[in-house]
């Protein structure tokens, strides 16, 4: 394996290949479809395929503009990845053509360099900022669209501490390319569903708080879910709720995987004081330091709390 590749190197493999498989991660962000799809709609003249091991939200669906991205029984000659730190987040994708990706893209503190090019930047607010690089002297309007709610998305509508000013130069740039980034926005953090507005109020009952107010945490099981007419999607706005409560450093989301009871995804967000990408690392995940997600598979929804505040506590004591 080897990560030692300039972004002129990724661009020439692209330009180079007329066939690609690219690769998202498993319970899909804008940022992993709109990168995604950024690399495809920049080289329509070729055959590219964008799979994901998941269902795609309904309110990402824009992204894909009606595309399957289910997992393809056709052959590709090179596979990639774009925003999967590690190779087990591609879920099913991975497993089977894991031995077979040839390149990956990613913007995370932590992870495996599992592909035969790695090519990563970890100060990147996004995966769709890193893309945006690679494909700016072929900008359309599909790509321009795709790039710019891969960014908006990953970085809180700009509002998160990986914003740089060559972040909103980047924006300004695919704004200029005929993004339409009034509409995205709304896509993304407006018109909320009905099952998130339950999501949010279920989070609100359930929130408890640890170690002196600094942690607060909010759980979901899988009866409460189906209860509550809820999805795993319709949970997706209530990562960064717990992180906006005043005095609180460490924002905590424990959810059980629909379907598959016993495993609880962990979704962590922090403040400047705590790097969350440490706690996750200690429980199977990473991510970034203020931003990032694990499991534990636990008998309940308790030992899964208990589980979690071990780590928390091995990080912030």
């Amino acid at each position: 394996m080897s990560n030692n590749i300039t972004l002129e190197d990724v661009r020439a493999l692209l330009c180079g290949w007329d066939d690609i498989l690219i690769i998202t991660h498993c319970n899909p962000d804008a940022d992993t479809l709109g990168s995604a799809f950024g690399i495809k709609n920049a080289y329509p003249d070729k055959k590219i395929r964008v799979v994901c091991a998941d269902t795609i939200p309904d309110r990402l669906k824009f992204i894909t503009d009606g595309e399957p991205t289910d997992i393809s029984a056709e052959e590709y000659s090179h596979i990639m990845t774009v925003d999967c730190a590690q190779l087990h987040l591609t879920g099913e994708a991975g497993k089977k053509y894991g031995e077979r990706i040839e390149l990956k893209i990613d913007h995370h503190r932590t992870g495996d360099d599992y592909a035969k090019y790695n090519y990563v930047e970890d100060t990147t607010g996004s995966a769709g900022e890193i893309v945006y690089k690679i494909v700016k002297d072929r900008l359309n309007r599909k790509t321009a669209d795709s790039l710019y709610a891969a960014i908006s998305s990953d970085t809180g509508c700009f509002r998160y501490s990986n914003v740089s000013a060559d972040t909103h130069r980047v924006a300004a740039e695919l704004i200029e390319a005929g993004a339409d980034h009034s509409r995205i926005n709304a896509m993304l953090f407006e018109n909320k569903p009905k099952a998130e507005i339950a999501a949010t109020r279920l989070a609100l009952n359930n929130l408890k708080y640890y170690f002196d107010g600094r942690v607060a945490l909010v759980t979901f099981t899988n009866a409460e879910k189906e209860k509550n007419g809820i999805d795993d999607d319709s949970l997706g706005a209530v990562s960064s709720l717990t992180r906006e409560i005043e005095g609180v450093e460490l924002g905590i989301v424990i959810k059980e995987k629909t379907g598959k009871d016993g495993l609880y995804k962990l979704s962590m967000r922090s403040t400047e004081a705590v790097d969350c990408s440490a706690v996750c690392k200690l429980l199977g995940g990473g991510g970034h330091m203020r931003a990032s997600g694990g499991s534990v598979t636990a008998d309940s929804i308790e030992e899964a709390t208990e589980l979690t505040m071990n780590a928390v506590r091995e990080i912030i004591g």
